[in-house]
């Protein structure tokens, strides 16, 4: 069962992995070797420890009997507090999966009416609904946050918002990408 999200695609999320570049994809797979590198580094001591218990032993490592008991002791008790935690992150999410099993919480938030929107904005409504046509959009504020000016793609869009003094009109250069 698909929700009304994941049916809707986002232009910007690139879900077509043979448009990816090959440097990307060389960077992304050296990133994760590296980082599975630092992961193994991280358990190396406990690879250790077992190979140790195991009967392996490398080159630098000193056992005596005597601390193999006292490791093999700190490891059962390592263990039982792993599995402890372990098992009450697992019983906490067998909780919450039996709890919110049936319900879908991903919902499109609800929109507000254009009125609402313009007295919020201090706008008029016709200009309100005209500025949400627009593709791209420009908004100059002033020192306070207010909105002062809108510059569209269309250039349409330079009036002045709530009776406020206009803002001098930047060069294009400064307006694009």
């Amino acid at each position: 069962m698909t929700s009304d999200l994941q049916e809707q695609t986002n232009p910007l999320i690139l879900n077509k992995p043979h448009l990816v570049a090959p440097l990307t994809k060389f960077v992304s797979a050296l990133v994760t070797i590296v980082f599975w590198g630092f992961f193994v580094y991280l358990w190396w001591p406990l690879l250790t420890l077992i190979a140790g218990m195991l009967g392996y032993h490398s080159i630098n490592e000193l056992t005596y009997a005597a601390d193999m008991l006292t490791v093999r002791h700190l490891t059962v008790s390592y263990a039982l507090i792993v599995i402890a935690l372990s098992g009450s992150l697992l019983l906490w999410a067998a909780i919450e999966y039996f709890r919110f099993r049936n319900l879908n919480r991903r919902r499109w938030p609800f929109s507000v009416a254009v009125a609402d929107l313009a007295s919020y904005a201090r706008l008029p409504e016709p200009e309100l609904a005209q500025l949400q046509t627009e593709r791209r959009l420009v908004a100059h504020h002033d020192d306070h946050g207010g909105v002062m000016q809108f510059d569209s793609a269309r250039g349409n869009g330079n009036a002045a918002v709530g009776g406020k003094t206009p803002a001098p009109k930047l060069p294009p250069s400064l307006l694009t990408a």
